[in-house]
């Protein structure tokens, strides 16, 4: 399950280039990511052309071109929901895969479905993939995942006041929870990805 629209089209885009030596048509893009009408298609590539990822000659066909080559992309298990509110139990259970590109991708990564709004104002959203590297031991001003007391999981900044360490929501509705004894890093929040 991939869910980054943006991504499989830059693929498809690239793939089509190099196997068959043009782009493909907005319809065949639409079919390819399973996007159900143009006009999303459309969307999508706009904000590819906006990101400066993709060409376009006007008012011309099949003239999409990268201009960012796509070496490879790597998979990246999707294991579970974690809290962005009150924290839920961490199931680890795949519940699907989101690709990274190969450069961005080492064996600590792994991805989150987000669940809750307490990160709003720090753009996670409800439904979002969080993708956390367990390497990277979150720092003061971070985002990290958190699991408490070794069944839930939640995502916050991590912080300092006053010399205590604290989980601090991005939203004003949630308050700030000091850490203790129970509460454990997971990782840090390296990329986020949202389906539109």
């Amino acid at each position: 399950m991939k869910l980054n629209k943006q991504t499989e089209i830059l693929e498809f885009i690239q793939y089509k280039i190099e196997n068959e030596g043009y782009s493909p048509s907005i319809r065949e893009i639409a079919e390819k990511v399973n996007l159900k009408s143009t006009s999303s298609v459309h969307h999508h590539l706009n904000n590819l052309i906006e990101k400066g990822l993709l060409s376009k000659k006007a008012n011309q066909p099949r003239t999409l071109t990268s201009n960012k080559i796509i070496t490879s992309f790597k998979t990246v298990p999707i294991v579970g929901e974690i809290a962005a509110g009150s924290p839920l139990l961490a199931e680890e259970n795949k519940i699907g895969e989101i690709s990274v590109p190969q450069e961005k991708f080492n064996q600590n990564l792994f991805a989150l479905k987000v669940n809750g709004d307490s990160m709003l104002d720090a753009g996670i959203h409800d439904g979002d993939i969080v993708v956390i590297d367990k390497g990277v031991e979150p720092k003061n001003g971070d985002i990290g995942a958190f699991m408490i007391n070794d069944t839930e999981a939640t995502v916050k900044y991590l912080d300092t006041i006053s010399g205590k360490r604290y989980l601090i929501p991005a939203n004003k509705n949630y308050n700030n929870q000091e850490i203790n004894s129970n509460i454990q890093p997971i990782g840090k929040v390296v990329s986020l990805f949202r389906d539109i």
